[in-house]
């Protein structure tokens, strides 16, 4: 019978995990609804960052799009919804709208890397809040589309946040899956040499827009999980701040790691919704905290202080040898 070996480093990520997975069920018997409302649109907003970060971890490629993807979902939602569908036609017109435009996003782009690719993806973005902004009869122009319900079983915050979890829990486990499948490790050997893989025999822009479209799934979950979060939309919801905001996720929380769409997340919104209410100028906050982070990340600041606190910490002391 084979044994499962954990590593330290291994066996402490499962328990922090652990710990932090009780920490969110226990939650909403512990927390004022505030505080159960921010953790919600911490875990919708991560998945919107987990979106980019899929690319940027495993790819290489890093987009200032994505809020337009996660808007035709949202819009799709709230236009059907509107119009007094049911639940499955308003996920089947969100489903749709990101299908859409997940594939032009990938069309326009799997030929370019690099800041090329990030231009392409920032001009989609900008396409998006265009369209919304103007097709004002279909989106509500600058006043958006309000009184967007969320399904009944959902109505109530704990309701939506142990949903919104859930669904979190869930991509977090999917995308694990994935960066460790042989789709996985093409894309990062695309994101290593694209000569290479070709010269190996991979469509490089078949893989790439591969990626573009599942990427653009998860945001459209984020899209649809933001809407019924704010019961609202708007063009907002796909400006480039908004997709801006969702690549500073990924970068503050570490590019590639899985968790850290959270981590950014949980910092980006916290500064939105938190300290906007005692500082004024939280975006100059924000910003002096990217730059730090950057900085100390280029620098090999985190590298260093890691390699400082293991020579601090004692060694084991040496057996003694018994004597005969």
């Amino acid at each position: 019978m084979n044994r499962v070996h954990l590593t330290r480093r291994q066996l402490t990520t499962l328990v922090v995990v652990g710990v932090l997975l009780i920490a969110a069920i226990v939650l909403p018997y512990v927390a004022t609804s505030y505080y159960v409302t921010i953790a919600t649109l911490v875990l919708a907003s991560a998945l919107l960052a987990s979106s980019v970060n899929m690319l940027a971890g495993d790819a290489g490629l890093y987009s200032l799009g994505h809020a337009g993807i996660a808007a035709a979902a949202g819009y799709g939602l709230a236009w059907s919804s509107r119009q007094g569908m049911g639940l499955a036609a308003q996920l089947g017109m969100a489903l749709l709208l990101t299908l859409i435009a997940s594939v032009i996003y990938g069309l326009i782009s799997m030929r370019t890397s690099g800041v090329f690719f990030l231009m392409v993806t920032l001009a989609a973005g900008m396409i998006c809040f265009g369209m919304a902004y103007r097709w004002s009869s279909v989106t509500g122009g600058d006043n958006g589309l309000t009184g967007i319900r969320r399904p009944e079983l959902l109505s109530e915050y704990w309701q939506y946040y142990f949903f919104v979890l859930a669904v979190f829990v869930i991509a977090t486990l999917a995308l694990r899956g994935l960066s460790a499948s042989p789709f996985g490790l093409t894309l990062r050997g695309i994101r290593d040499s694209q000569t290479r893989m070709r010269s190996l025999g991979y469509s490089v822009p078949a893989y790439k827009f591969a990626a573009m479209v599942l990427s653009g799934l998860l945001a459209g979950v984020a899209g649809v999980l933001l809407v019924w979060q704010n019961e609202f939309v708007s063009p907002a919801s796909s400006s480039f701040q908004a997709s801006a905001l969702a690549l500073v996720m990924v970068v503050l929380g570490g590019v590639g790691r899985t968790f850290g769409p959270l981590i950014g997340a949980t910092v980006v919104v916290l500064i939105q919704q938190v300290l906007s209410t005692y500082v004024d100028r939280w975006p100059t906050v924000l910003g002096v905290l990217f730059i730090v982070v950057v900085i100390v990340k280029e620098s090999g600041g985190v590298r260093r202080l890691r390699e400082m606190l293991q020579r601090r910490r004692p060694s084991a002391p040496a057996r003694p040898t018994p004597e005969y």
